[in-house]
Order: structure tokens, then sequence, then C-alpha cells
């Protein structure tokens, strides 16, 4: 079951509309998902916010804050409008964030990661997991020709590096630096071990690395 919760603020009250539409989509993905995903667990909340701090390509944007608990922020400013966002993205980023709540890949609620190239992995299947499973195109899982030598870069970073300047936005300019790396490191996993992106969710990260070839 996904409870959904919305977040309303004396600046922005959800609409009826918007709520209906998030419940329709998560409705209709939660089947999905739980094929693909069968250690999710029963109950899963998701708890809808509004604000600007989003992706700028997208409107929005997910987080898996605890093993049973999602967050997704919209920006009611954009010109195409919260509902038209709800179709078109929250089915999307479900897939993301579920596919993080069986890795264990959360705010609250797991163990500090032992390397920095723990998040690169997760962040990398989930992409891959979301492309591959639920057909999108996200621009932080497009990688370069010169891929390889961003992963290097992130192999020899120690787990107290800028998570934000690494996996969001460096200094020098590049954007998703460990999440296009990442999901050339899943994409390389997969072909290895023939296993889709959802079969190697709970895969260590260690041996997702050493599938890829890169350690």
């Amino acid at each position: 079951m996904i409870v959904c919760e919305f977040a309303h603020t004396k600046a922005y009250v959800f609409a009826e509309d918007v709520r209906l539409a998030v419940q329709e989509v998560c409705q209709a993905t939660e089947p999905e998902l739980r094929a693909l995903l069968p250690a999710l667990p029963p109950r899963v909340e998701l708890l809808v916010t509004a604000g600007p701090r989003v992706i700028p390509e997208t409107g929005e944007t997910g987080s898996a804050v605890t093993p049973r608990l999602v967050v997704w922020a919209v920006d009611p400013k954009r010109p195409e409008g919260v509902e038209s966002i709800v179709r078109s993205r929250l089915r999307h980023t479900l897939f993301h964030e579920f596919h993080h709540l069986v890795r264990g890949w959360v705010f609250y609620g797991s163990e500090p990661p032992e390397s920095f190239m723990h998040g690169v992995v997760c962040e990398g299947l989930a992409t891959a997991f979301e492309r591959d499973a639920a057909g999108s195109n996200p621009p932080w899982g497009e990688y370069a020709e010169d891929v390889e030598s961003w992963v290097t870069e992130l192999l020899s970073l120690p787990p107290s590096a800028s998570y934000n300047d690494w996996m969001f936005r460096h200094p020098d300019g590049r954007r998703w630096i460990g999440y296009r790396a990442g999901t050339f490191i899943a994409d390389r996993a997969i072909q290895s071990s023939g296993l889709s992106a959802a079969k190697l969710a709970q895969t260590p990260t260690d041996e997702i690395l050493r599938i890829a070839g890169v350690t």
C-alpha cells in the first residue's frame, strides 16, 4: 500500500484534482513496482510537498527519507502546472526512489556508507531502473565517452567528499557526475551479469563494482 499525504501550507494548498492525480499514479504504479521489487515494505508513505527546490529540468524531485517514507517535492509556480508534473514525472520518480528503499539508500534508518562509491552505485542503479523499467530518459543517466575518467575520479574520493559537488553540480561546471558515472557502472554490471537493475537492487556495492569491472 502507498499512503499519500500532502503537506499543505499557507502559501500553497494542493487542489483536489492534484491529490486525485497523485493517488491515481500511485495506484497504477504500485503493482508494477511490487512485481519488480518484491522486497518493498508492505506499506510505504509518500509525502507530497510544494517548494522551489526541485530539479530545474523536471520541476520536481524525490527523496527516500526512511525505509518506509518517500518525500516528493513539486514546484507549484512552474508554468506547466502541478497536475501536469504529477502525470508526467511522478511515476518515474517512484521507480527511482522505491529502488532506494529496497537497497537501503535512505537518509535515516540505514548504516553509514563505507565509501563514496556506495552512493554512486545506489544512484546509478536507481537511475538505470527508472530508465529501463519505467521508460524514463533522465539527463542524469546520460554519460559521455570519457565517463571512465569520471569513475576514476570518484574511486579516489574519501567518504567525506562533498556529496553536492560530486553528485549534483561540481565547481568546475559538471553536473550529476556521480549519477552519470553510477549509471555507467550499473549498465556495465547489468551487461556483465545478465541481471536487471531490479535484480541487482540488493547486491552489495563492492560486488557491483567487481561485476562492472571497475575495481
